[in-house]
């Protein structure tokens, strides 16, 4: 692995209500997501045409978001998002975890790897792939595997003031084993509350 790869960090950055949901039952997000449409300031998408409208104290936030090497997908996310148009929506290589290539994929070339050896392997191509930059890693479960394998550096959690009562959880399915984290930064913006923390350790049970 190159010192490069060493230097990446590996960072899940999810919106999520006040009650822990990140999504409906539906996988719908338009709730989480208001914020991203709350503000005066425009923030582009680096390789899509959407886009965002933040606040002056989200805006930073959201282009330090936009500013990673390499993404890691699960394949649900993958599907849901209908392969994003063909492209992944920032430019950069995209590692989708998943059982087996989607067929239509099997014999294209293009932006996104699919990786059948799990997520452990994903995130060390990613690392590789990222130039030093950030790894990030979207999808809930995905997420939830790097965290109990010791692979996730960071949370960037958006808490929107919102109670859903129901829906999608980000942290039901830790194993357990209580997580150690450290707060680096609160930033507060326009419908949402921007949290930073470091993953320390697992703690025994």
């Amino acid at each position: 692995m190159s010192d490069l790869s060493l230097a990446s960090r590996v960072v899940v950055e999810m919106s999520m209500s006040l009650d822990g949901f990140v999504a409906r039952t539906d996988h719908s997000t338009d709730e989480v997501h208001a914020w991203y449409d709350g503000g005066d300031v425009e923030v582009p998408m680096p390789n899509n045409a959407l886009t965002f409208h933040v606040d002056a104290a989200s805006a930073p936030i959201v282009r330090a978001a936009f500013d990673i090497g390499a993404n890691v997908t699960g394949r649900k996310t993958f599907d849901d998002a209908e392969a994003w148009g063909g492209d992944d929506p920032m430019g950069i290589p995209s590692f989708i975890v998943t059982h087996e290539v989607p067929a239509e994929w099997a014999d294209r070339s293009g932006p996104f790897t699919f990786v059948t050896g799990g997520v452990q392997s994903a995130i060390e191509q990613a690392k590789a792939a990222a130039g030093g930059k950030h790894v990030g890693v979207a999808g809930g479960d995905i997420a939830m595997q790097c965290l109990r394998l010791g692979l996730l550096d960071d949370l960037w959690i958006h808490l929107v003031p919102v109670l859903l009562g129901s829906g999608i959880r980000l942290f039901d399915e830790l194993d357990g084993a209580p997580v150690k984290l450290e707060q680096e930064r609160v930033v507060a913006g326009v419908g949402v509350t921007h949290l930073f923390y470091r993953v320390l350790d697992r703690l025994p049970r």
